[in-house]
């Protein structure tokens, strides 16, 4: 005959095995979940970079010409609000974008395939000299720096394609 100690000794085995069989399901459904987040953000995003608009801000603003930055500020900072927040929300964007990689939010390999290769480098190429100016004269050291960090590490080393002359 089975003894009652065993019969209870196996029923808190039994409990135990479905509490680790659930904290597992639980820890790879939770993972799925993050790459689903990270996917949704990946399209979200790119359906913003992919919008007429975007591009057209973004194809204009790398169009700009100008000889300094009073010149820049007179053609394309707050006296023109339109040519100001065309070449401004392109920017802001990309450091949006930038700012969910020290959280690990999006995966830095996949922002860097995707920003690094066509408009990331040739915009900050484009504008850093107008950003870095902006940081002096309105004493926002920070402004854009993430930009700058990235070009720095992803792009600086290798080749840039090319929509844009330099």
């Amino acid at each position: 005959m089975v003894d009652l100690a065993l019969l209870q000794s196996i029923s808190y085995i039994v409990g135990a095995l479905g509490v680790c069989v659930a904290a597992i399901y639980y820890v790879l459904n939770l993972r799925s979940s993050q790459d689903n987040r990270k996917a949704q953000l990946m399209m979200e995003y790119n359906r913003i970079m992919s919008s007429k608009e975007w591009l057209i801000d973004l194809h204009e603003s790398m169009n700009y010409v100008w000889k300094d930055y009073d010149d820049f500020w007179v053609k394309y900072g707050h006296p023109n609000p339109e040519a100001h927040c065309r070449w401004i929300s392109i920017a802001n964007s990309m450091e949006l974008a930038l700012m969910l990689l020290p959280k690990k939010v999006v995966d830095e390999d996949v922002m860097k395939g995707y920003l690094g290769n066509v408009s990331f480098g040739p915009f900050w190429e484009k504008f850093s000299p107008v950003i870095k100016e902006m940081r002096i004269r309105y004493n926002v050291p920070r402004m854009f720096e993430l930009m700058e960090l990235y070009y720095n590490k992803w792009l600086k080393l290798s080749p840039v394609q090319r929509m844009y002359p330099p």
